[in-house]
């Protein structure tokens, strides 16, 4: 059987392990994957990314358009029997190519729905999710009009943006410029991850105040499945610093937050594939944040299938789209974390110890994203960060002091920016 992969290439180091485990998986069952992408993007690909997949495509797999024309015609003859991405900028032509022909997969709108966070937001909210109070802004009277409408804090956001790039929060009035002038770089923060915004317009809503959650699951027999729950780090701007898999929570907020999330994909009209959904939990209940029709970017997959020994996220997702039977889902016996590393302003002189921390029989990844001469920047979003550990364990206590352990190890000398 054959698979179309939109997307065979990728920017990010945990994209490649995502593409990586998914051609392993799917060769172990015997699967033909053929690769799309763009043509420049396929002509500097890794060799290691074109050796992952049996033919290749060009295609821009972030036009609909472009590749709606693509199924309608070569598509249609090629034999296609399931479409998949590890990208959320082909999430929606995966959707669009899936229908065009004739395979499972979501509907095109609800992708588009969920992309564009308030519209997402409104359709929990229809369906009795708790939801924050959001309001679609055009300028910023827009959003002063909001913030004296509704108590404080607020985050102001772009409707469609990723990888938390203009995402600012306002205790105040006073903060509203500083918001405003986040929002204008979003394009060029945007333009990193190859994509850019679809909105002249942004959202401002109500500040959810409670801890950070994440679940990690697949869609199967059209049922969500949650594999794990994920407790988020994050820094002043909603940059994520960190997780930890399987969060520590209580065996019942555990059931609650679990219920609750499958309820929303499904309400939220996910029907197929891998879903990423946020949360909070707080004293009214648990808040849903943004829903994905893909899985969580940063390793999260790695550390999900390290947490259930056995575990083959794609294969399920696989094995669900092509009709075949699905292995039952091991336990989750394991426990794995991720940092990341956010250096100060300055120039990057040295860097000792890392190759300590790659061999280390703990890490999952470890991944230096900058190297010595590196001017360091602010961190606008999370392309910026500078390096990123994961390492499994039995348990969090050990997964906390394996990754203590590793950074340790890490010298960095760096002349600071005054």
């Amino acid at each position: 059987m054959r698979v179309l992969v939109l997307g065979c290439t990728a920017a990010t180091s945990w994209g490649r392990d995502q593409l990586t485990r998914l051609a392993a998986q799917a060769r172990r069952r015997g699967l033909t994957l053929i690769g799309a992408d763009t043509a420049a993007k396929l002509r500097a690909a890794h060799p290691a990314e074109l050796a992952s997949v049996d033919e290749t495509v060009e295609l821009d797999v972030r036009d609909p358009a472009a590749c709606r024309a693509w199924a309608r015609t070569a598509g249609a003859g090629a034999g296609i029997d399931a479409v998949v991405t590890v990208h959320e900028l082909s999430v929606l032509c995966t959707a669009v190519v899936a229908t065009e022909l004739g395979l499972p997969g979501n509907d095109p709108d609800v992708v588009t729905g969920i992309r564009t966070k308030d519209v997402c937001r409104e359709r929990l909210r229809e369906s009795g999710f708790l939801q924050p109070v959001t309001a679609v802004c055009r300028t910023r009277a827009d959003a002063e009009k909001f913030m004296l409408a509704n108590a404080g804090p607020w985050v102001v956001k772009p409707r469609d943006g990723l990888g938390s790039s203009g995402v600012s929060m306002l205790r105040g009035l006073g903060d509203l410029p500083e918001a405003m002038a986040t929002l204008e770089n979003v394009a060029a923060s945007l333009g990193k991850f190859g994509g850019a915004t679809s909105s002249d317009t942004f959202l401002i809503e109500t500040f959810v105040d409670g801890p950070e959650f994440s679940a990690e699951g697949v869609v199967l027999g059209g049922a969500p499945r949650v594999l794990a729950l994920t407790a988020k780090m994050t820094n002043d701007r909603f940059i994520e610093t960190g997780h930890r898999v399987p969060a520590p929570l209580d065996e019942a907020t555990a059931v609650l937050a679990t219920e609750t999330v499958e309820k929303g994909v499904t309400a939220a009209g996910v029907t197929h594939g891998v879903f990423h959904v946020e949360f909070w939990l707080t004293d009214a209940g648990v808040v849903l944040g943004e829903v994905h029709a893909r899985q969580g970017g940063d390793y999260l997959h790695a550390l999900v299938e390290h947490s259930r020994p056995g575990l083959e996220l794609y294969g399920l997702l696989l094995d669900d789209l092509l009709g075949r039977p699905t292995a039952p889902i091991p336990p989750q016996t394991g426990a794995a974390g991720s940092e990341f590393l956010l250096l100060p302003p300055g120039t990057l002189y040295a860097v000792a110890g890392w190759q300590e921390i790659v061999e280390h029989p703990c890490t999952l990844a470890a991944d230096l994203l900058v190297s010595p001469g590196a001017s360091l920047g602010p961190i606008a979003d999370s392309l910026d960060r500078h390096g990123v550990i994961a390492a499994g364990a039995d348990g969090l206590p050990a997964v906390d002091d394996a990754l203590g352990d590793l950074r340790s190890r890490l010298v960095v000398d760096i002349a600071r920016t005054a």
